[in-house]
């Protein structure tokens, strides 16, 4: 065996212990499942609002995807750049649900008394809606440094902090995970995208 065979070896099996992109993404879409929502399916979301996804309406990013594969693509630099893009796209996705939804801009933070008010969204629903928007951008081939994963959370109430969700992504090459995050931000405004761990710890 050559000096070089370990290192092969090594690598292969480190390939193998990795969640491949369509495993990452069929993870995603359980996640849909499991909360009973629908996932997206070509370039067609099926948007969530009212709190809890207890309002849904079907939008189309067909026509719109156009300026967020232009700005993704021209941010193929390095991961760093391709987030900073992503901020870019999710934070005009955003504007453009509130303006297909309709209804009065949704509120950031999702406050009780706009529970079950037409265009107003809690974690759970910023969270399904990003997630569909990065499971369409990566089935497009437009996020070149990233992959799409389940949604995590945070809180349980008992540790003194209500629970929250957000949308995930891992970065390709030193596996990195990083949240992207919407649910403090008015329609229109950047997502935070900042690391899982940090995003963990956040209150």
């Amino acid at each position: 065996m050559t000096k070089a065979m370990p290192l092969l070896f090594s690598a292969a099996l480190l390939a193998l212990a990795l969640p491949s992109p369509a495993c990452a993404s069929q993870a995603a879409l359980r996640w849909f499942e499991s909360q009973g929502y629908v996932g997206p399916k070509g370039t067609r979301i099926v948007a969530c609002h009212g709190y809890g996804c207890s309002r849904r309406q079907v939008v189309s990013v067909a026509g719109w995807l156009s300026r967020a594969g232009a700005l993704l693509k021209a941010a193929r630099a390095s991961p760093d750049t391709e987030r900073k893009a992503l901020a870019q796209v999710v934070s005009a996705y955003t504007a453009y649900l509130a303006a297909s939804i309709g209804g009065k801009p949704d509120i950031p933070g999702s406050p009780a008394q706009m529970s079950g008010v037409h265009g107003q969204m809690d974690c759970l629903d910023e969270t399904a809606n990003t997630t569909s928007l990065l499971l369409v951008l990566q089935d497009q081939g437009l996020l070149a440094h990233h992959k799409v994963e389940p949604p995590e959370s945070r809180g349980f109430f008992l540790d003194g902090r209500y629970p929250h969700f957000s949308a995930v992504i891992v970065e390709s090459g030193n596996r990195q995970e990083w949240a992207v995050d919407p649910w403090r931000k008015a329609p229109g405004q950047r997502p935070e995208i900042l690391p899982l761990v940090q995003w963990r710890q956040d209150s």
